[in-house]
């Protein structure tokens, strides 16, 4: 400890100085683009009683309590981990290329919907906020665990080698979850067999006494997990949960048969697209893991919603559309062109798409197959964004889409414009692209154009 106050008891532990109240824990960390040491003067003027720092500050800190540690976002992570330990709740955690913010949603849906020991779990469910899934965000997540709180639902995050070996340290799971494993963060971990071995930190680290769920459908899972000793839910094709006779319900989502063990059930999923078929499998075994019934897994499961920006379906003057733009990989791209192919069309299916990014020295090759996917898929017009929008082209172009059906805008709104002219009743728009991208802003920019249409 660098220096005592006044104040021994403290309340909840912030990173931004801007969230600080009155007794708050400030933990001053250093990113990329700024240093919470620059603001602890200010966090102490806010009201917060102590302040965990790695290097001396200067001040005005009146009579806060400054903790001097090595490392502030270690602490954090130790901090939350504690937390964790002390409260005890049956933890859940869920990280894989795609999927794993869908099955988040879904696992704590089902949660809320069921029992553990007889005793309802409506509101005693942690889950993950948002993309709240690297070092920063899992700590904060855990650290807003309560007494009450019986399950935390936790999704870890990754772009370098490491990050799921620590962040599962710090959430010491009862039950883990990889979705799958697929070409996403190459830049950072450079093969798919580097995402495996990133991936599967998280069986590695699962408690002794735990269980995993594994997708039989994924080369990569199966093999990771043959190295867990613990219990196994196995789900997909021959697993133990498994899905049947699918069919589409349009703009309304999917529905389906789900089998547990010996016994079945319909669920209808207002999700779009096969691929949330597999997500909700998923959630459904681990909730089926921890000894949910199929009724409560039935129940959360249609209770589920999108996530914002992932694959959320909204019908704007007629015009369908499908808002995917919170991130994307060459896997849960073409996931979700195959989407956009596959739903009742009156119009045309059109797809608008961004850059993919930290594909290292992969991007090229998989920006060009990503056109040929496009084209292949039968989607009538794409219109790009991007310093890869020219090979996106140059794929399509080669699968035999042709040229006067793709457009490459320069920003948002020049891209808006030129959809503004071709965009009518009964189209449906997919837009999708990395975060960097914002894809979003281009259907923000398209309906401030479009009085009507």
């Amino acid at each position: 400890m660098q220096r005592e106050g006044k104040k021994k008891i403290f309340r909840e532990v912030v990173t931004d100085s801007g969230k600080v109240k009155k007794g708050s824990v400030f933990i001053a960390l250093k990113g990329e683009r700024l240093d919470g040491h620059q603001f602890v003067n200010e966090a102490v003027s806010g009201g917060a009683g102590c302040v965990i720092v790695h290097r001396d500050v200067r001040g005005e800190l009146q009579d806060a309590t400054v903790v001097r540690v090595r490392n502030t976002l270690r602490a954090l992570g130790d901090l939350a981990h504690h937390r964790r330990e002390k409260l005890a709740p049956k933890v859940l955690a869920i990280t894989g290329s795609n999927g794993k913010t869908t099955t988040k949603e879904m696992v704590a849906a089902i949660l809320e919907e069921a029992s553990m020991k007889g005793k309802p779990l409506r509101g005693k469910v942690l889950k993950t906020e948002g993309n709240f899934n690297n070092l920063v965000g899992l700590p904060l997540t855990l650290l807003r665990l309560r007494q009450t709180d019986k399950v935390a639902v936790v999704e870890l995050g990754t772009n370098h080698p490491g990050e799921i070996r620590r962040l599962a340290k710090i959430a010491d799971p009862d039950m883990g979850i990889i979705t799958s494993v697929a070409a996403a963060h190459l830049e950072g971990l450079d093969t798919v067999a580097g995402v495996a071995r990133e991936k599967g930190a998280l069986y590695r680290l699962v408690r002794r006494e735990g269980s995993i769920a594994v997708n039989l459908d994924d080369p990569w899972v199966r093999r990771l997990a043959s190295k867990f000793r613990g219990r196994k839910i196995t789900y997909g094709q021959g697993g133990q949960v498994r899905a049947a006779s699918w069919r589409s319900l349009g703009a309304k989502g999917v529905a389906f048969t789900l089998r547990a063990g010996n016994q079945s059930c319909e669920v209808g999923l207002g999700f779009l697209g096969q691929h949330n078929i597999v997500n909700a499998v998923g959630a459904a075994a681990m909730a089926y893991g921890i000894g949910v019934g199929l009724p409560a897994i039935r129940r959360g499961l249609q209770r589920a919603r999108p996530f914002p920006m992932r694959m959320q379906v909204q019908d704007w003057q007629g015009v369908g559309v499908i808002n995917d733009a919170y991130n994307a990989n060459p896997a849960s791209m073409a996931a979700a062109i195959e989407t956009l192919a596959a739903i009742d069309c009156h119009g045309q299916r059109i797809a608008v798409l961004g850059d993919m990014f930290e594909l290292g020295s992969q991007s090229r090759n998989q920006h060009l197959r990503l056109g040929g996917h496009v084209a292949r898929a039968g989607i009538d017009r794409l219109y790009l964004l991007g310093e890869r929008a020219g090979e996106v082209r140059k794929g399509a172009l080669r699968a035999g889409m042709k040229s006067g059906t793709i457009v490459i805008g320069h920003d948002h709104s020049d891209l808006a414009a030129q959809m503004r002219q071709r965009v009518r009743k009964g189209d449906w728009l997919l837009f999708k692209g990395s975060r960097g991208m914002k894809m979003e802003n281009v259907l923000a920019q398209l309906k401030g154009q479009m009085s009507g249409v």
